[in-house]
């Protein structure tokens, strides 16, 4: 499993860990649906789980269940400025995240 992510988004979740020490500091990076754009993930402080995948970069800990890892693959995290878009790396060029496709989103 891989996650990439550029410093910012690093320096923000280091952030977050820090103002939410009561919680988990393991980052979960999970499926949360699809939407026009295509499947949409989330991020959220979680305990690993039995059949999660890990991946430490920036001496953070990402865990994401296998099976998602396996249908979706590595993960690239952007920083927007306004939060953060999670997207596989496989589906990086695909655009998506609109719903200029979509006659279903008003």
């Amino acid at each position: 499993m891989k996650i990439t992510l550029p410093e910012t988004a690093i320096d923000t979740l280091k952030s977050i860990l820090k103002d939410n020490q009561d919680k988990p500091n393991n980052i979960r990076v999970y499926f949360a649906g699809v939407g026009c754009g295509g499947p949409s993930f989330g991020l959220a402080l979680d305990e690993k789980k039995e059949d999660d995948l890990t991946y430490e970069v920036g001496e953070l800990q990402f865990v994401m269940s296998s099976d998602e890892y396996s249908q979706y693959g590595d993960i690239i995290i952007e920083d927007t400025g306004f939060g953060f878009r999670v997207i596989p790396e496989n589906m990086k060029d695909q655009g998506g995240g609109g719903c200029s496709g979509c006659s279903g989103c008003h």
